[in-house]
């Protein structure tokens, strides 16, 4: 199956590829785009997640400590902990989890 990329809306810096509708192990897998004017705001939720960095330089927030991220990092977030990612330029990053 290719679920084609070009079809896909992109919503406030968020391109959804819905493979949770298709099977149990992954709930989701997203490209994102996250620029000074979209940063995504720290939250928290209880599901394993990863954060592959594309493209861009940008600081991780993960509960009370900031990190310097860049493209080719692989950011693991365990269940319960804060989150949330900004830049001054733009990143471009898969989310799945």
């Amino acid at each position: 199956m290719i679920i084609r990329g070009s079809t896909i809306p992109q919503i406030k810096g968020r391109k959804d590829y819905g493979i949770g509708l298709l099977q149990d192990k992954l709930g989701h897998f997203t490209v994102r785009v996250t620029t000074p004017d979209n940063p995504f705001t720290p939250h928290k939720h209880d599901g394993l997640e990863f954060w592959y960095i594309i493209e861009g330089e940008g600081i991780v927030t993960l509960d009370d400590a900031e990190s310097p991220i860049k493209a080719g990092d692989l950011v693991v977030l365990k269940p319960w902990v804060t989150h949330g990612l900004r830049t001054e330029t733009s990143v471009r990053w898969i989310c799945f989890g």
